[in-house]
């Protein structure tokens, strides 16, 4: 579920920015200002042409700020986010009058790396070098103490080693740590801990558990029914996929393995259907895949 599992980190930055400034200073080993209490402000930027840009989260520490900090999370490569970045940097410099940098959460390591390029802005006479926070710089926490010192980062470990072997156990830790923290009314902690598990470790935790999972919040049900019905339709499109190749097969014409795999790899129900009645009248596969106009 990509959709929800961005939308809860972006939850988790804003609900928790002491738990990104403790990777900063822990994974990254960044300085940060004495005394600068960490505060959530607006994330919006207007551009001269009244568009506008909004940024996941930005932190900003001190009243006024002495610095601040863009916050996005990141879960594919987008060659838009490149141009959009130093906006969010500069627009936040402008108006708040302090340092900024740009912090980007993203739990794949190939989009970790490709987040740390640096951004030229131009003849290599400006760059913009982002903080990226990858599933190395966060760490995994099993140890129930551990997790109880730091909740926010006890989740955030979830999030990034969810998949992994034993991941029951970080979520296990991160669910009782979760206990003491305000609930959030879109999405509530336990529910981001589901959500960012694999499935062998879901069922692990279940077992674990002696209970199966069950989501809390109006937010992870709307999504989680989302991720079910498209993995049903996958489901459906896969069987109809299977049943044309069969089709074909009964009608003696021979499929390469490339139209093969056009064929199981498409998700259309009703190109399937359309390439299944045109079987039936075809005698090559041009007929079926191509036919003349």
């Amino acid at each position: 579920m990509p959709k929800l599992s961005h939308e809860a980190l972006v939850h988790l930055v804003r609900a928790a920015p002491e738990a990104i400034l403790q990777l900063l200073e822990r994974a990254l080993g960044l300085e940060l200002p004495p005394l600068a209490r960490p505060r959530i402000t607006a994330a919006e930027l207007v551009d001269l042409n009244l568009a506008e840009y909004r940024a996941d989260a930005v932190l900003a520490l001190g009243e006024p700020p002495v610095e601040a900090f863009v916050l996005e999370a990141q879960s594919e490569t987008d060659a838009r986010k490149r141009r959009t970045w130093p906006l969010y940097v500069t627009g936040l410099r402008a108006r708040l009058g302090c340092p900024v940098t740009l912090v980007i959460l993203a739990l794949d390591p190939d989009v970790a790396a490709w987040c740390r390029e640096p951004i030229d802005l131009g003849r290599q006479r400006g760059f913009i070098l982002p903080l990226v926070l990858g599933p190395e710089q966060i760490p995994r926490i099993t140890d129930l103490d551990e997790a109880r010192r730091a909740p926010e980062l006890a989740v955030l470990s979830v999030a990034a080693h969810g998949r992994e072997p034993g991941a029951e156990h970080i979520a296990l830790a991160a669910l009782a740590a979760a206990r003491d923290l305000d609930g959030d009314p879109n999405l509530l902690y336990p529910d981001f801990v589901f959500a960012m598990l694999g499935e062998v470790a879901r069922a692990a935790l279940e077992l674990l558990m002696n209970r199966p999972i069950r989501y809390q919040s109006d937010f992870a049900r709307k999504y989680y029914a989302e991720g079910e019905a498209a993995g049903e339709a996958r489901g459906e499109a896969a069987g109809q996929a299977r049943l044309l190749l069969k089709l074909l097969h009964f009608k003696g014409l021979t499929v390469p393995a490339e139209l093969q795999a056009r064929v199981e790899a498409c998700q259309d129900l009703a190109q399937l259907e359309q390439w299944a009645e045109r079987v039936l009248a075809a005698t090559s596969l041009a007929d079926v895949f191509d036919p003349p106009r």
